[in-house]
């Protein structure tokens, strides 16, 4: 029943996504670019966990929700050597894209990371621009000198704790978690996490740090970008949104109209995907022109 109700409603909704996309392709092919990009809204929206208060407050004491931003390989990989197997700066600007943006302007989103993942992003981008970074470290120090823009939690459920409460619960939009391998193993299908952004490596990598699989019976593929390739890696942009609260959960079919209407918001998530990868296309053409003129003048 839930799957024919999801899967009609979706029809719809699909099918004006197509219309868009074709009509954002075609002024790509006409060098249109400045003006279809323009178009485009700039905004991702605030998602709801399905056990909130559903106004988009967050109660004082309540565990806040958040999102999970990751790179993956089919078997889940996410590292080697305590680093990322692979070099997408797209990957990079999608990530960039998606952690920074909000829908007011006086806000701004916070990025949850262990100790590890902290000190693996280079000096200069420490904290990470435009975003709370809180870092998660047992010991709830790391010998660091106070920096601006940066809190310590001693885990996960601190961290969200905290940010669920005055002054963060009305200054910070959105929650992210973005590492490493032992946070992402506690954050991902967890019951707070309500959406999942992946960045699915398609190309086979080899890894040492892996995350447990996406749960299909607790989050729906809402989006999914076309299939890229660079510096010889295949790869494209998914995002998933939760439909149930746990496996157990009988009542997805009930909350089928929430789910469409997180699907209606987050079209500009999907603009996003498809903006990336249009953009993407389109310099790839570019760059194919020119080695095919270099080649003709030999």
């Amino acid at each position: 029943m839930f799957t024919a109700q999801i899967t009609q409603k979706y029809c719809i909704f699909w099918h004006g996504l197509l219309q868009f996309q074709s009509t954002f392709q075609g002024s790509l092919i006409c060098d249109k670019t400045r003006h279809a990009h323009r178009s485009l809204p700039r905004t991702l929206p605030v998602f709801r966990n399905m056990a909130s208060s559903g106004n988009g407050s967050v109660p004082e004491g309540d565990i806040r929700p958040y999102q999970v931003v990751v790179a993956a390989t089919r078997d889940m990989g996410i590292g080697k050597d305590g680093k990322l197997p692979w070099n997408l700066p797209s990957d990079l600007r999608y990530f960039k894209e998606v952690t920074t943006t909000t829908s007011v302007a006086r806000k701004r989103n916070a990025v949850i990371m262990g100790r590890r993942t902290w000190e693996s992003i280079p000096h200069k981008y420490r904290p990470l621009p435009c975003r709370l970074s809180v870092v998660l470290s047992r010991s709830g120090e790391m010998g660091l000198a106070p920096m601006e823009d940066v809190v310590i939690c001693s885990d996960l459920n601190s961290a969200l704790e905290f940010l669920a409460e005055p002054p963060h619960s009305l200054s910070v939009e959105k929650v992210f978690v973005i590492g490493g391998g032992q946070v992402l193993k506690e954050a991902l299908n967890a019951p707070s996490c309500e959406a999942i952004h992946l960045t699915d490596i398609k190309t086979s990598v080899e890894c040492d740090t892996f995350i447990p699989r996406i749960d299909s019976s607790l989050y729906f593929p809402l989006f999914s970008s076309e299939e890229m390739v660079e510096n010889n890696i295949r790869f494209s942009f998914s995002t998933y949104v939760r439909i149930r609260n746990s496996a157990e959960d009988s009542t997805a079919s009930e909350n089928t109209d929430t789910l469409i209407s997180n699907a209606e918001a987050y079209e500009v998530n999907g603009d996003l995907l498809r903006k990336r990868h249009y953009e993407f296309d389109y310099l790839k053409r570019i760059q194919e022109k020119i080695e095919s003129s270099d080649t003709s003048r030999k």
